[in-house]
């Protein structure tokens, strides 16, 4: 009474990744740099530790499975939303003047 399990592969395909979910800091730092702003710019906008900043570009590298800065800033104008949609707009709930 030897009964085959059937158990369904849980591999991913190779290559294949989905979308990674940014918080919202990340998508910050992302727009920022693909904006053509420096990381020490970034830093000093966003006050942030050297070490905390380094840590979420390496985060970020993993999240989008990239190698290195340079691929990650591809990466993001590749798959974000045309950049920040907020620059050069009047905000939506602005006070009239």
């Amino acid at each position: 009474m030897n009964k085959e399990s059937k158990v369904i592969g849980t591999n991913r395909i190779a290559g294949f990744q989905p979308d990674p979910t940014l918080t919202s800091e990340e998508a910050i730092v992302l727009r920022a740099l693909v904006a053509g702003k420096t990381d020490k710019q970034v830093r000093n906008a966003l006050r942030m530790a050297l070490l905390a900043f380094l840590g979420m570009m390496r985060d970020l590298r993993q999240k989008t499975g990239t190698s290195s800065n340079v691929s990650l800033l591809v990466w993001a104008q590749r798959h974000m939303k045309s950049g920040d949609q907020r620059v050069d707009r009047q905000e939506r709930y602005a006070r009239p003047m």
